[in-house]
């Protein structure tokens, strides 16, 4: 005995994917806000060398100050928590410095580089992890695509229940398509 019908399991389905979408769109626009800022100090910072820029520390540094008073503001107006807004800081300046687009991973990114350039001193060198990315990316576009045609046949039976899922496949494959 089911507790769960097919119809409720395939629309929790849909609205947790829907409810994913909207989490991804709202952390681009996060990161676009952040990288405006990220721009604009950029601006500010002018023909100054970005070493020079950097120095210091929030007491001492204009650029620093404003920076963690900005990230302090959006902690105390509840739209980050503390420990997010001290991640957000340290990887606009990892962006600011590198000139690299904002991400909220960059720290992380910059930590795996430090381990991953540690490591390659004692070990041979290894596939690039951007290959192994695209391959992985592939397979799961091939395996979508033989799901969604299997999916297609089940419907064609009769299967009235797979239509959503089916759906949701079809846009799986689309957005890795992309």
């Amino acid at each position: 005995m089911s507790m769960f019908t097919k119809t409720v399991i395939a629309s929790t389905i849909k609205s947790m994917g829907e409810a994913l979408k909207i989490d991804g769109q709202a952390n681009d626009v996060r990161n676009m806000a952040i990288q405006k800022l990220v721009d604009v100090m950029t601006i500010k910072r002018g023909t100054m060398a970005t070493k020079d820029f950097l120095k210091g520390n929030a007491i001492t540094n204009p650029a620093r100050a404003a920076v963690k008073q900005l990230f302090d503001t959006l902690v105390e107006k509840g739209l980050l928590s503390t420990q997010t807004g001290k991640i957000y800081a340290t990887n606009f300046w990892i962006a600011f410095s590198t000139d690299v687009p904002f991400s909220p991973a960059l720290s992380n990114q910059k930590s795996k580089t430090k381990k991953g350039a540690q490591t390659e001193k004692k070990t041979p060198e290894k596939k690039t992890p951007s290959v192994t990315i695209v391959v992985s990316i592939q397979t799961v576009v091939d395996k979508l695509t033989a799901a969604h045609s299997d999916i297609e046949t089940l419907i064609k039976a009769g299967d009235t229940t797979l239509t959503i899922k089916a759906q949701t496949v079809w846009a799986l494959i689309k957005e890795l398509n992309k």
